[in-house]
């Protein structure tokens, strides 16, 4: 309910405090890298999305997820099944847009981003061995916003340091990590 009050109702969206500053860290470091940004939220709302990123981070390509609003107890339910998959499935299709890129991966703990980055930089193949590692190197780092606040009921859950080790059980301690505050990235 807090997801659609917040898309729906909340006339303008705010950025994470330090956000939009670690992007634009990223995109002078980088010399301009190529920006993703990859959302499980329904292609319908690109418009609010568009001028969200356009306003706070580097342009880049914004990739979202295709769903009905016809049905809402469907739309409900695909805002929260199958997000783990669509990310991956995107992310491979990135991978095989630009196979000679790396890439930083940021996300943050409220869906299933730690296990989808920590499934990519470990499998990225359909094999039944998942530590088979088909693009060595093309995940530099993964970066996971631990978020408070937002929802005190699962956040003990979600913000787990278990939670993190077994998504990124396979990844080098060195490529990943958690943050509370963007600051301590940049």
């Amino acid at each position: 309910m807090k997801l659609l009050k917040n898309t729906f109702v909340v006339q303008q969206g705010r950025p994470v405090a330090g956000m939009p500053q670690l992007y634009h860290s990223l995109r002078a470091r980088l010399a301009n890298p190529t920006f993703f940004y990859l959302s499980s939220s329904p292609w319908q709302l690109y418009p609010f999305l568009h001028d969200f990123v356009t306003s706070n981070y580097p342009f880049g390509q914004i990739i979202l997820r295709d769903m009905s609003f016809v049905e809402l107890s469907s739309f409900l339910m695909s805002l929260t099944v199958g997000t783990q998959e669509y990310k991956e499935a995107r992310m491979e299709k990135i991978h095989r847009w630009f196979p000679h890129k790396q890439f930083y991966c940021i996300g943050d703990s409220t869906q299933k981003d730690p296990e989808a980055y920590g499934a990519m930089y470990v499998c990225l193949a359909d094999t039944a061995d998942c530590r088979y590692r088909k693009y060595p190197r093309w995940i530099k780092s993964i970066w996971i916003h631990v978020v408070v606040g937002v929802d005190p009921h699962r956040e003990k859950t979600l913000n787990a340091p278990q939670r993190f080790e077994k998504a990124f059980q396979d990844v080098p301690r060195e490529v990943w990590r958690t943050f509370h505050d963007p600051s301590e990235l940049i």
